[in-house]
């Protein structure tokens, strides 16, 4: 399955539905900052409102965190106090939720020289759309990608999001060559070569993407694990 990274900014479902104007409701995400050596802060709030600092990890995924949607938007702030009347001077990123979301990983990347700085790509957090044991890959790119895993050969379109169907053929360790590439001109480059592991309870979102000054895209692993079920002690 292949979704339109530009559509999926402005809604990832492209459509809002069930979120009256003026309805405010809440929403349980992950976020992950792909802004390589820079650690702005972002927060979350009703302006003119007390506002919460956005929980971001230097790599990785922290734990779920409640936030609040306005009008059917997610909404970061570059500061804590924001002005109710002009709350469009302090704003970051914003993103349309798709309609029914209950819990999303979102990806946090530069806008260039766009107005807000940055904008926001989610993949729902849920078992049932994002199934343990699978893989999605994140173009941020406008270059064409091609993904080669195991047997698997896949095209990864500049600007979309990819699915990458379960392997069916591992090695013995559970493991499997994962080899990106891009097109340059008329030839495939490749960009990164690793073999890794593909287990039942670890999910990754694979994030392709360009620093300004940076001579060839690169590509960013985030890996979630299942935490182990702790059985109660009689």
């Amino acid at each position: 399955m292949i979704l339109d990274l530009r559509s999926a900014t402005v809604s990832l479902l492209f459509a809002i539905t069930g979120v009256a104007l003026g309805q405010e409701s809440s929403l349980q995400i992950r976020a992950v900052l792909n802004d390589p050596g820079k650690r702005p802060t972002f927060y979350l709030g009703n302006p003119g409102e007390g506002m919460t600092e956005l929980n971001l990890a230097i790599e990785g995924l922290t734990e779920p965190q409640t936030v609040s949607i306005s009008n059917g938007s997610l909404n970061l702030y570059s500061t804590n106090k924001v002005d109710k009347d002009n709350a469009k001077a302090s704003l970051a990123a914003t993103m349309k939720v798709p309609a029914g979301s209950k819990s999303l990983i979102v990806i946090i990347f530069p806008a260039a020289e766009q107005t807000p700085p940055y904008r926001m790509i989610a993949v729902p957090d849920d078992i049932a759309t994002f199934p343990w044991g699978s893989n999605k890959v994140i173009n941020l790119t406008p270059v064409e990608f091609a993904l080669q895993l195991g047997e698997l050969k896949l095209q990864l379109p500049g600007g979309k999001i990819t699915d990458v169907p379960k392997l069916k053929n591992l090695g013995d360790a559970n493991d499997a060559q994962t080899n990106f590439y891009y097109k340059q001109g008329d030839q495939w480059v490749v960009a990164t070569e690793r073999r890794l592991q593909y287990l039942d309870d670890l999910r990754r979102v694979f994030v392709i993407y360009k620093q300004p000054k940076a001579l060839a895209p690169d590509v960013r692993t985030i890996q979630d694990q299942k935490l182990p079920v702790i059985e109660a002690q009689p």
